[in-house]
């Protein structure tokens, strides 16, 4: 007889199992950083997928370059999830390939990618071959434009600061707007 119960009690309430579930998957979500700067790990930009359970962060996760791209475009679900989405196409991030791949494989490698560097320095810290910067001064960008920085993507300190989320986004687009080029390199 309890055995019976116990069958009939969970079939009543597996349903209301599934709901809190949903709300549990609703209620997180992701977000993508970069930080820019002669870092400790021995690189010059970092990425990381930024989680938020309820709209608080909760934790940052530094990633590799591939492992971002393809989270980001959907090719591998959202951690803690098996959802797949595409974020770069529901923000507007160009898919331009860069031709040259000496750097990356050329499925995963984006001209903005190639391209965070530059507003940060005004030549490349470790290989000049790879061309100038649009960064006014030698290792930091110049006043002006740090406060564009700041104000713009939110990142006050940004070789310690993510410039995240919606702010990312909207970098991944401008560092390949030429307009946009034109304009940060012309603040001094």
């Amino acid at each position: 007889m309890k055995k019976w119960q116990f069958i009939v009690l969970f079939i009543l309430a597996f349903p209301l199992l599934g709901v809190n579930v949903k709300k549990t998957i609703s209620a997180y979500r992701i977000g993508f950083g970069v930080k820019i700067g002669i870092l400790p790990t021995g690189g010059i930009t970092q990425y990381a997928i930024i989680h938020y359970r309820q709209e608080k962060l909760t934790q940052i996760q530094p990633v590799d370059l591939n492992t971002m791209i393809k989270v980001a475009t959907g090719k591998y679900p959202i951690p803690r999830t098996n959802v797949f989405v595409d974020f770069f196409k529901e923000n507007a991030v160009s898919h331009i390939k860069l031709p040259d791949t000496t750097y990356l494989p050329k499925e995963n490698y984006y001209v903005a990618f190639d391209s965070i560097w530059k507003i940060r320095f005004d030549v490349h810290p470790f290989d000049s071959k790879k061309g100038d910067g649009w960064s006014i001064g030698k290792h930091r960008p110049s006043l002006p434009q740090q406060e564009y920085l700041y104000r713009t993507y939110g990142a006050r300190a940004y070789d310690q600061d993510y410039i995240c989320d919606t702010s990312f986004y909207k970098l991944m687009r401008d560092v390949i707007d030429t307009a946009w080029i034109r304009q940060y390199k012309a603040m001094r």
